[in-house]
């Protein structure tokens, strides 16, 4: 569905060559150009190049975004024979860039322009594995048979683990087993192998070369963290780098196990920030993040959903999604007032059934363009950019000022209306009950009229000499106050 005005609810009520140190920032983006306080990424899932770019231009810059991450951006398995379904992308053929996005030419001038902008761009690298078993051809036209992808990759190049007639995963209790058989039929590189690593280390480098900001590292946790880290070692060139590491409380492969390669992202926060504002009770958000297990706040990357869980899969249906409507809105606003992680923003499209790919033009699977000549389709009933949320846009201007400040003031009103500072910078109140809520509250900011900035009209707020406020929060609705002397 397409969402709602944010601003209506709210008024009523962001490499083929190799080898480089990658400098584990203290904070994401740290250890590239992008160097920005309260970095927020955002995720635009399946764009096509051009499009990247001119969102880069006209929206993720002047909006503050840091980052933004990509689709897999080499070559993938053709997509006639599987109906141009989405995790085509995530079954490469070759290191060619080509792909439904795009193809190389395209892809540097994205590069290049969301760089000009301010944006750095964060390749999904798909490293574990090459694409299913079997015989085809890719989108760019490279042929493979079993355990045979052009001339990249042979069967000695793969795990042959054996436990099983197909070589698959069955027991994720198993750390072996989950880091040396095949996830879901897909050909497991032996990425212990020299041969191996320098291949991988070759494309990530390619990217680099182009002006890449750094990486989001596909299904980590099927690969030892030894085996990435020697990967990354040899590449030239700062990056940054998060992993896939899908870490629930219930197995032996977690997250701290990776994070001497770089950030991790955190699952366990998009289900549990999803119940707090699907059920109300807000009160639960208190120590969001404080979990033993989690991933440290400087470390995490966090979201609430991401284009697998959205369809039920890797940790999936547990999460709000643009289909939760004012909810989804209020815990994506949540997320970016709360000072836990590195939050990533979805920007998805509407399917109706999980394999769905993207908007594409009557007479095959070429991907619909976001922007025409005079205009763009977000927010019609295709492509979804829940990213554009004015609400949403106008929280990162706010997590970047109150970056480091820390939660001060916390209050409640029952389980369903909270609120808190940001140290001396900000100030948020959050109500998911069905009535207003009129309240005097602390706000930990200096005296003065302040602007609701989430309020259409920018409504004032008055601070007393005491830093308290008497304001109204709508029903299912936030206030947002932020001190820029």
């Amino acid at each position: 569905m397409r969402l709602a005005s944010p601003v209506h609810w709210l008024a009523g009520s962001l490499l083929a060559g190799l080898m480089v140190p990658v400098v584990a920032a203290k904070s994401p983006l740290d250890a590239v150009t992008l160097n920005a306080p309260g970095a927020v990424m955002v995720h635009l899932f399946e764009w096509r190049w051009d499009d990247v770019a001119r969102e880069c231009e006209r929206v993720l810059a002047p909006a503050g975004v840091s980052a933004v991450q990509v689709s897999p951006p080499n070559e993938h398995i053709a997509l006639d024979p599987v109906d141009g379904a989405w995790w085509a992308r995530y079954q490469p053929v070759s290191y060619r860039l080509d792909s439904r996005s795009g193809g190389h030419a395209a892809f540097a001038d994205m590069v290049t322009r969301c760089r000009a902008a301010g944006v750095g761009v964060v390749v999904d690298a798909v490293i574990n594995h090459m694409a299913g078993i079997g015989e085809g051809e890719g989108i760019a036209g490279t042929r493979y048979t079993p355990f045979r992808y052009g001339d990249l990759y042979r069967h000695e190049d793969f795990h042959h683990c054996g436990r099983h007639g197909d070589d698959s995963i069955r027991n994720y209790q198993d750390r072996w087993e989950v880091q040396h058989c095949h996830l879901v039929g897909l050909a497991d590189l032996a990425t212990e192998k020299p041969a191996v690593r320098e291949r991988i280390r070759h494309y990530l480098q390619t990217l680099l070369d182009l002006g890449v900001a750094g990486f989001r590292i596909d299904a980590a946790k099927h690969i030892p963290p030894e085996d990435i880290a020697a990967i990354l070692d040899g590449l030239h060139g700062a990056s940054y780098v998060f992993q896939e590491v899908i870490d629930m409380g219930n197995e032996p492969i977690t997250v701290q196990d990776y994070l001497a390669n770089g950030d991790v992202t955190e699952f366990r926060y998009g289900p549990q920030l999803s119940r707090a504002f699907m059920s109300g009770d807000l009160a639960r958000l208190h120590d969001l993040g404080d979990a033993p297990g989690w991933a440290p706040a400087e470390r995490a990357l966090v979201f609430i959903d991401n284009h697998d869980n959205q369809r039920g899969h890797g940790a999936g249906g547990m999460v709000m999604t643009f289909d939760s409507g004012m909810r989804y809105t209020l815990g994506r606003l949540f997320m970016l007032a709360w000072p836990y992680g590195t939050p990533r923003l979805m920007s998805s499209y509407t399917f109706e059934n999980a394999d769905q790919g993207p908007p594409h033009h009557d007479e095959g699977w070429q991907t619909l363009p976001v922007y025409t000549d005079n205009d763009d389709r977000c927010g019609d009933s295709r492509w979804v950019c829940e990213h554009r949320d004015p609400a949403v846009l106008t929280m990162v201007g706010f997590r970047r000022a109150v970056h480091e400040a820390p939660v001060t003031h916390w209050q409640t009103d029952g389980e369903s209306r909270i609120a808190f500072s940001r140290g001396s910078r900000g100030f948020v109140a959050f109500n998911r009950s069905e009535t207003d809520w009129s309240a005097t509250l602390t706000t930990g900011l200096a005296p003065g009229d302040y602007c609701n900035i989430l309020a259409p009209d920018c409504e004032t707020i008055h601070i007393d000499d005491n830093g308290r406020a008497r304001l109204t929060v709508p029903a299912d609705g936030a206030v947002a106050l932020r001190h820029d002397r």
